[in-house]
């Protein structure tokens, strides 16, 4: 079970920062928005910013007076409003009004002659513009040893870094206390920050496991976590979420686990309810894959031995390749029943499906000539072993043909004897058959189009001609079918599986651009690394070349569709990324997620299935496998 504390995320000046840069950007489309330097310190909203074309700039050189220049939440040196003024540069202030109070404050008392002592990090932005407010006199304390640089005979006003730590500025006042210093002092650190920091130690207390999320650079979001730490002593801090993926999936976290999270006050909620989202997929995944395992074990031992050897052994060589799965499509199955129902009834047809996918990639696999199949021999490559001594006999293939062929008939005995009294039964069936047939029409144009691109070079290709392949061959196939064969044995309307069809076709797409981008640049993935080329595989980052970039095309063609070595691999990685070709694929997948993410988003359903949609798509965004 996940949890969040009362008060987390981003604060209201954090806010306004970010909310300013969007609103100017919309409102002066003419003109270069800069932010002169980071914003906050957060790589992701940073990221985000760059992503709608506020550009961050460290050198003022670079900003005219036509160009629109906004000023960060941890505020800017008194130096920098003057060089400003001066080159009638338009800026908009988006300085914290916590951290202008602290100003106001240093420079009100630094000219009433007070020496200025400010508790903080000597390097922190908001520190050096607020140290300016004092002719850059004040005297920074970060650690007790800064201690020694005081003077009996000096008159102190103490301030502090709106994010410090409260222990470091106690720490501070009770020395000065106690060794009889000439000082008055204002407690100046942010209440929220104080408040996401009690609330989240009183939650890390009761949690068997705590996340602080925010950037790797911010103040308040490491302290925040030294809070959590103390009182949890497994909390964990991430800054990029394909860190927090890579730890996450080696963990035994169940829906038991008490799972808390929160983040600095430069942390946008969204982006910790990304992290969250991840974790739930990945908890209802396991979980999910677990009990799919054990009903594949079932489906298994459902099939009827024969009392002929030649067959018993085609029916245990299907059986052998029907585990080791990642069981992505049955967890799909399960997810769609679970938007309505919350029984194991789904599990038989679920079992099925992934069944179902490694009958139709025994067939795959005759039509590629791969070699591998979750990191075992394809079926027809077995039969290539045993059939050694006889040379260009086709034996082999024909019996894995026939494998396939046979299983999915054993599919549909086994979905016929568990469902046939089901009421939903027909449309149950009805669309399975309609899964079967597009994925069959991807299959079609996967085959004939590298076929005629191979050998007619005046033949002209579109990305059209590839998304339509994306969409039957793995959309379909692989994320909207499941999903709506759930929907289907939970008795949902016509309307609602429309409605999710529209809504997952886009992730389905980017499902096979990442996995054309893993067949190149991948590891561990199940299969050969240099099939895609020898197979003349047409994929998104093929058609950018031949499409956009077809000055490249040539010495692509050197490699594609050959035998492939090592260095061949390394040569065609490097024409993917020299010509753009890579990007270009990275940005329309994330595009395409980014699509669905805003639409499950505006659904309205149950907020566990909505979470759980979306930490699918940052799942499939940031695999390696």
């Amino acid at each position: 079970m996940i949890y969040y504390p009362k008060v987390y995320g981003v604060c209201t000046g954090a806010y306004k920062a970010v909310d300013l840069a969007y609103k100017l950007n919309e409102q002066f489309k003419d003109k270069n928005i800069y932010i002169y330097k980071e914003v906050l310190h957060n790589e992701y909203i940073i990221d985000k910013l760059n992503k709608e074309g506020i550009k961050i700039v460290d050198n003022l050189d670079l900003v005219n007076k036509d160009d629109i220049l906004i000023i960060r939440a941890h505020g800017e040196t008194k130096e920098t409003y003057e060089e400003l003024k001066n080159r009638k540069i338009t800026y908009y202030d988006a300085t914290c009004v916590n951290v202008k109070r602290v100003q106001d404050i240093v420079e009100e008392k630094y000219n009433n002659g007070y020496k200025i002592i400010i508790v903080g990090k000597k390097n922190h932005p908001e520190v050096i513009a607020t140290a300016s407010r004092s002719d850059n006199t004040a005297i920074i304390i970060e650690t007790k040893e800064d201690y020694d640089s005081l003077n009996k005979n000096d008159k102190y006003y103490v301030v502090c870094q709106t994010t410090t730590s409260q222990d470091s500025f106690n720490d501070l006042i009770d020395y000065l206390k106690k060794n009889n210093y000439n000082y008055e002092y204002k407690n100046t650190i942010c209440n929220n920050q104080s408040l996401i920091q009690t609330s989240s130690a009183l939650l890390a207390r009761k949690m068997d496991v705590m996340f602080v999320i925010g950037g790797a650079s911010s103040s308040n979001t490491k302290e925040l976590f030294n809070k959590c730490k103390k009182v949890c002593k497994k909390t964990y801090f991430f800054s990029d979420i394909e860190s927090f993926y890579d730890y996450i999936k080696t963990q035994k976290y169940t829906e038991k686990t008490k799972i808390g999270f929160t983040g600095g006050a430069s942390t946008l909620k969204e982006q910790i309810n990304e992290f969250s989202n991840l974790l739930e997929f990945i908890i209802y995944y396991k979980n999910a894959k677990k009990e799919i395992d054990k009903g594949l074990i079932r489906f298994n031992k459902d099939i009827k031995e024969d009392n002929n050897p030649i067959i018993n052994d085609t029916l245990n060589k299907f059986k052998s390749s029907n585990s080791d799965g990642k069981c992505i499509r049955g967890t799909l199955i399960k997810l769609g029943y679970n938007t309505h129902k919350k029984d194991d009834y789904y599990l038989k047809l679920a079992s099925a499906y992934e069944a179902f996918e490694t009958a139709i990639l025994i067939h795959d696999d005759i039509i590629d000539n791969s070699d591998l199949r979750r990191g075992k021999p394809t079926i027809h490559k077995q039969y290539q072993k045993s059939f050694s001594a006889y040379k260009n006999d086709n034996t082999p293939t024909s019996l894995a043909l026939c494998i396939g062929d046979i299983s999915f008939f054993i599919i549909y005995e086994y979905l016929l004897k568990n469902y046939k009294n089901d009421k939903n039964f027909t449309r149950l069936i009805s669309y399975y058959n309609n899964i079967l047939i597009d994925t069959v029409k991807g299959e079609i144009l996967d085959v004939y189009l590298p076929f005629i691109e191979k050998n007619d070079r005046h033949h002209r290709l579109f990305e059209d001609d590839i998304m339509r392949i994306y969409k039957l061959k793995t959309s379909i196939y692989s994320i909207v079918g499941p999903f709506a064969l759930g929907l289907i044995l939970a008795n949902s309307k016509n309307k609602e599986i429309k409605e999710f069809e529209s809504v997952l076709e886009p992730i389905g797409i980017s499902f096979q651009i990442k996995d054309d981008i893993l067949g190149i640049f991948g590891n561990n993935i199940g299969k050969s690394v240099v099939s895609d080329i020898e197979e003349f595989k047409q994929t998104i980052l093929y058609s950018y070349i031949k499409i956009n970039k077809p000055e490249y095309l040539n010495a692509l063609l050197t490699y594609y569709g050959t035998k492939t070595s090592a260095n061949d691999l390394n040569k065609v990685k490097e024409i993917f990324i020299k010509s753009g070709a890579l990007k270009y694929a990275e940005d329309k997948m994330n595009e395409l997620f980014d699509i669905s993410k805003e639409k499950i988003e505006n659904l309205e359903i149950k907020q566990d299935i909505k979470n759980i949609l979306l930490g699918l798509i940052i799942f499939l965004r940031y695999r390696k496998k």
